[in-house]
């Protein structure tokens, strides 16, 4: 299962209810308004390493948009990075490692005058952040920086991924940032073209995260791809026995457990 994230979302809100004393907050010469709740005693986020951040996002009314705590892992992003809507760069820059913040993110820093799927058009952001980490390499960064040799997309280095993934277990990653997120990110970023690749990166994020019903569910998706049905039904049945909430891994049961129509029966 892709990991379910807002595009290009840097987030961090609730209601635009009172933050304090205006005196307390912040407000920078683009427009964005910062009020630190907690203040961390953590280094300053270096240009080029990762951000590693929990937050919970709403609109100004209250309603809520996402929250890294609905998915058990913190989010991480590089700083800064043209990848993410204008307002998280500048927010990433003004915290450390620690703290607590509210960010008040006007729509010329976010969404813009169209807003994007579930924020409306013109939308004030409101994102209650915790700065939980910083890391120079997360290890995504460096698996994905040799996933294919340079100018050549015709095939992947899988097995060299798979023995430095091993190799850097062995050194309990040492130094890197490491989420269900990695591995799984990388695997979508391939299995449409190579399948069987994807296979193997989703068998390692199952390995690193045995009790996590979306590893399985990935991996479901990959056998299914690949065509090996028995593998995909079994690894399917594992995710929902960890989350039978799991919608997905129920629909893609109904389809692979679905008798297939005979080409030879004659009605």
């Amino acid at each position: 299962m892709k990991k379910i994230i807002l595009s290009s979302l840097f987030v961090f809100c609730l209601a635009a209810v009172s933050i304090a004393q205006k005196n307390d907050t912040i407000t920078t010469a683009s427009g964005l308004k910062y009020f630190i709740t907690h203040k961390g005693n953590g280094p300053a986020i270096k240009p080029g390493w990762l951000a590693i951040y929990d937050y919970t996002l709403t609109l100004t009314n209250g309603t809520k948009i996402d929250a890294t705590y609905d998915r058990g892992t913190p989010f991480a992003q590089v700083y800064p990075s043209t990848h993410y809507i204008k307002g998280s760069n500048e927010a990433m820059g003004l915290l450390h490692v620690g703290d607590e913040a509210i960010v008040l993110m006007p729509y010329s820093l976010a969404y813009g005058e169209k807003g994007n799927g579930p924020i409306p058009p013109k939308a004030t952001l409101r994102f209650d952040i915790i700065m939980r980490d910083t890391k120079e390499k997360s290890l995504e960064m460096v698996l994905d920086s040799m996933l294919f040799t340079k100018g050549d997309t015709t095939k992947t280095n899988i097995a060299l991924v798979v023995k430095t993934f091993n190799d850097l277990k062995a050194k309990k990653f040492d130094g890197l940032y490491v989420s269900e997120n990695d591995l799984n990110d990388m695997g979508y970023e391939i299995i449409k073209k190579f399948p069987a690749d994807a296979v193997e990166l989703f068998k390692l994020n199952v390995d690193l995260y045995p009790n996590s019903f979306n590893v399985y569910d990935s991996l479901g998706e990959g056998y299914m791809d690949i065509g090996k049905k028995d593998l995909a039904i079994a690894n399917y049945e594992k995710s929902l026995q960890l989350n039978p909430k799991n919608t997905n891994g129920e629909e893609m049961l109904k389809k692979l457990k679905a008798p297939r129509p005979n080409p030879d029966r004659v009605p």
